[in-house]
């Protein structure tokens, strides 16, 4: 398993774990969202990897971007679901199997009013830095 899927995995296990966050998306979270789902939702959205190896520590530098989803709250419920999440990440630090998380932090928080003019979406942008194996 690569470092990107396994912090994903950690990621969403955190997330869900969350009982405040889990209640506000009824559940709703999720790697990829399926055919027609219910608002609001959480999905990982964009997730790069980049070596960032030194001498001393194999290291790997992962971008995540999560997205919510909401149709009934508007921008204040997606952008309130967003810091539930990131509460929620910075609380329990979430641990990759078989590797070590040595920073996770916010890169930045956007929020939207999709083209259909009904749906609104936050984007929380993560970056974190991973020692491997």
């Amino acid at each position: 398993m690569t470092a990107a899927r396994a912090l994903i995995d950690a990621v969403l296990a955190t997330l869900r774990a969350d009982a405040d966050l889990a209640a506000g998306l009824a559940g709703r979270i999720w790697d990829a969202a399926p055919r027609d789902p219910d608002f609001p939702h959480l999905v990982v959205e964009d997730a790069s990897a980049r070596d960032r190896s030194g001498f001393d520590a194999p290291l790997e530098e992962i971008r995540l971007a999560l997205k919510i989803f909401s149709r009934t709250g508007g921008r204040a419920e997606a952008a309130g679901l967003a810091e539930r999440a990131e509460a929620a990440l910075a609380a329990a630090d979430p641990t990759p199997d078989g590797a070590r998380l040595v920073l996770l932090r916010r890169e930045a928080t956007e929020t939207r009013i999709q083209r259909d003019r009904r749906t609104a979406e936050a984007t929380l942008r993560l970056v974190a830095l991973i020692e491997t194996d």
